[in-house]
C-alpha cells in the first residue's frame, strides 16, 4: 500500500471529490428514505389495543437504520477534505466490502422459523447498534470516511475507549441482522465481513500513523476494538 498526500489536489481532483460527495450522499439519502418508509409501513400495522412486539421491533429497526443513513448522507457531503489516503485496490476493496457486503443478506431472505424472542432480541441489537452508531458519528463529525483516509485525528469521547468505536457498535447491529437472516450463508457472510473490517482497520491505522505523529502514542494507550481486551 502507498500513501498519497492530498494537500496539493488540482482542479480535476477537487471536481472528482465534489462528484463523489454528491453521488454518495444521494445514494445514502435514498437508502435512508427507503428505510424510513418501511418503518412507517410497519408502524401502520401496530395496534395499541393489541400490541405486537414483533411489528414494533421491525418498525424501530427500520427507523433506526433510516436515521443512521440520514446521518451518513449528511456527513458524506459535509466532511472535511482529506489530507492523505491509501492507494491501491486492496484498501479500497476491503473498505467497500466491509461497509456494503451485508446487503447480500437480502438475497438470502429472513429466517421464517425464527421464534419471537429471537426476533425481539435481534431488533434490540439492531436498534442499539444504529443508535450507538449515530452517537459515534456525531462525535466523529466531518472526519467521517468510508475509504482509508486521513482528515482529523479524533481521540476523545468514544475514541478514548477504543480506536474504532464505530466498527464495534456496527458489529452489534450486524449481529442483529445475522439473527434475523439466520442461516449458514448469513454466518459465513458475517465471518467474511468481519475479516474485511479488520483489514479495513489495518489500512486506516496505517494512514493515520503516517499522517498524524501523535497517533502512535494514542494507539499504544487505547485498545483497537474491544475495551481492555483487543
Amino acid at each position: 500500500m502507498s500513501l498519497q498526500n492530498t494537500n496539493d489536489h488540482g482542479h480535476n481532483s477537487h471536481l472528482k471529490d465534489i462528484i463523489i460527495r454528491v453521488l454518495a450522499g444521494s445514494i445514502f439519502a435514498v437508502s435512508a428514505w427507503t428505510s424510513l418508509q418501511v418503518g412507517l409501513r410497519h408502524l401502520e400495522k401496530f395496534d395499541l389495543a393489541h400490541p405486537n412486539l414483533d411489528v414494533l421491533g421491525n418498525s424501530l429497526s427500520a427507523f433506526s437504520i433510516g436515521f443512521y443513513g440520514v446521518m451518513i448522507s449528511i456527513l458524506y457531503v459535509a466532511r472535511r477534505q482529506s489530507v492523505s489516503k491509501s492507494m491501491g485496490l486492496v484498501p479500497s476493496l476491503a473498505a467497500l466490502l466491509g461497509a456494503f457486503m451485508l446487503y447480500a443478506l437480502l438475497l438470502i431472505g429472513p429466517c421464517e422459523a425464527l421464534p419471537l424472542w429471537a426476533r425481539i432480541f435481534a431488533s434490540v441489537l439492531l436498534v442499539s447498534g444504529d443508535i450507538g452508531a449515530i452517537v459515534v458519528l456525531f462525535w466523529l463529525g466531518r472526519s467521517f470516511s468510508i475509504l482509508p483516509e486521513g482528515r482529523k485525528l479524533i481521540t476523545t469521547g468514544p475514541y478514548a475507549i477504543v480506536r474504532h468505536p464505530l466498527y464495534l457498535i456496527e458489529a452489534v447491529g450486524t449481529m442483529g441482522s445475522i439473527i434475523i437472516f439466520w442461516s449458514w450463508q448469513a454466518v459465513l457472510l458475517f465471518a467474511v465481513q468481519i475479516a474485511m473490517q479488520l483489514t479495513r482497520m489495518h489500512y486506516e491505522e496505517k494512514v493515520l500513523t503516517d499522517t498524524f505523529p501523535e497517533y502512535a502514542d494514542y494507539a499504544a494507550q487505547t485498545k483497537r476494538l474491544i475495551p481492555w481486551i483487543y
